[in-house]
């Protein structure tokens, strides 16, 4: 394999690095949702990372061999890191902000709805 080819190699393994941050973000709303902060449901947490680098190493693998990479180069492994961290300087905090925002808008509206009901509630006994 040419140096040309191998650095092709490299920004197309930048590139799955990059979409594997994209599929981060999917379990990364997941733990927003099942509430995976600090020191709360470890569980799940650790369970949703670990989904994540299943689905990231199958990724990387169907990939690798769709895309004919060599066996095994340094180079590839780096050029995922390259990607990951590309994906978390730019569009990760796009999207983060993107997911708080529509996370808060279901509760609000999901907030709305249960006061909705409560006050139905509270006519209906009143007027009992």
């Amino acid at each position: 394999m040419d140096t040309r080819e191998q650095f092709a190699v490299f920004g197309l393994s930048v590139c799955v690095g990059f979409v594997g941050g994209v599929i981060y973000e999917i379990f990364a709303f997941f733990r927003l949702i099942f509430g995976c902060g600090a020191n709360r449901r470890k569980l799940v947490g650790g369970a949703l990372d670990i989904g994540f680098w299943i689905c990231f190493t199958w990724f990387a693998l169907f990939t690798s061999y769709k895309l004919k990479f060599p066996d095994f180069r340094v180079y590839i492994w780096l050029g995922y890191a390259v990607g990951g961290i590309l994906y978390s300087k730019s569009l990760h905090k796009i999207i983060a902000f993107l997911e708080k925002l529509c996370y808060n808008k279901i509760t609000q509206w999901s907030k709305r709805a249960k006061n909705k009901e409560k006050a139905l509630k509270r006519e209906r006994e009143k007027k009992l």
